[in-house]
């Protein structure tokens, strides 16, 4: 009975000892998203273009007139953020939501550009290759900016925009992460543990729950993919801004942003209310920079009474 007591601590020992191993945390976060995918009802598929292959999750809507809506995360994002909020979307809408290039299991390529109108263009050809012919682009942070470029350079494949808290313009209050920035410093340039709990503490005011062990699995993804991180940013940081060109994109837009972002400040969001001739929106208070992490529910109710009123 003694060494069976003492086996039984041993195994229970060992299995939370790999609770704490990055790999175990990575694993876990892995399998539950793609349990949750199923769940909501996306596949996860593989879509070969020439010079790049995307992951996307897709799930396609009971009506055929219905808009097809293009989910773009942000910068050292990945597909898998959008899940909660596009599980409370209508199911009539086809959802399309791609891991951009350089991020999640599209993979990354030195040899690639990740400029956001490189970007945009690449989203046109894999709406191309899924026989998309239009779309409604909703895109966070730096998913906002390629959107709003994507509607730049293909107004007519544009059926209308939705931007939350995203990147492309100065904003009259820098952020906290702007002054980081200006001294030099990226809270996104992982070394450690503690660098990545400073940085997830910058994402979001309302988190959702997340186990330590899966965030310390995040943290050396972040630590791993760092070089990649700095060209991306070199990228898309540095070209096809958004400022003097907003004026341009007459698509209906809906902005929205959260009152308490770290990253991008809300100060911004006047700038593209200012900026964009047929624009909308909308301030959630007391939530940060990915408020369709942060309120899911309230996040896809707002998009869709916007995609609604310009359906009439």
């Amino acid at each position: 009975m003694k060494k069976f007591l003492i086996s039984v601590a041993l195994i229970v020992l060992l299995l939370w000892a790999a609770t704490w191993h990055p790999a175990t945390g990575q694993w876990v976060y892995q399998a539950t998203t793609r349990a949750e995918a199923m769940l909501y009802g996306f596949e996860k598929k593989s879509v070969a273009l020439a010079d790049i292959t995307f992951s996307v999750y897709q799930r396609p809507g009971t009506e055929a007139a219905a808009p097809t809506l293009v989910l773009l995360h942000g910068y050292t994002a990945s597909k898998e953020l959008w899940l909660r909020f596009a599980n409370q979307l209508d199911d009539r809408y086809h959802v399309l939501i791609p891991d951009l290039a350089g991020h999640g299991d599209t993979g990354f390529d030195p040899q690639w550009s990740y400029r956001p109108r490189a970007q945009a263009a690449r989203i046109e050809r894999l709406m191309s290759a899924l026989d998309v012919k239009h779309a409604v682009l909703i895109g966070n942070s730096m998913g906002g900016l390629i959107a709003a470029n994507f509607a730049l350079d293909f107004p007519q494949r544009t059926q209308a925009l939705v931007v939350i808290d995203p990147a492309g313009v100065i904003a009259p209050q820098p952020s906290r992460a702007d002054l980081l920035f200006k001294q030099g410093q990226s809270p996104f340039e992982i070394e450690s543990w503690q660098d990545f709990q400073e940085f997830y503490a910058m994402t979001m005011a309302e988190p959702p729950y997340v186990p330590e062990f899966v965030l310390r699995g995040m943290a050396a993804r972040y630590q791993k993919r760092k070089a990649q991180y700095v060209q991306i940013a070199e990228d898309f940081r540095n070209f096809d801004q958004l400022d003097g060109r907003l004026e341009q994109l007459t698509t209906p837009t809906l902005v929205i942003w959260g009152s308490a972002d770290q990253l991008l400040d809300v100060s911004s969001a006047a700038v593209w209310q200012r900026q964009l001739p047929n624009s909308e929106l909308e301030i959630f208070e007391g939530i940060g920079h990915m408020p369709m992490v942060e309120r899911p529910a309230q996040t896809a109710t707002r998009v869709q009474e916007f995609l609604q009123g310009i359906e009439q």
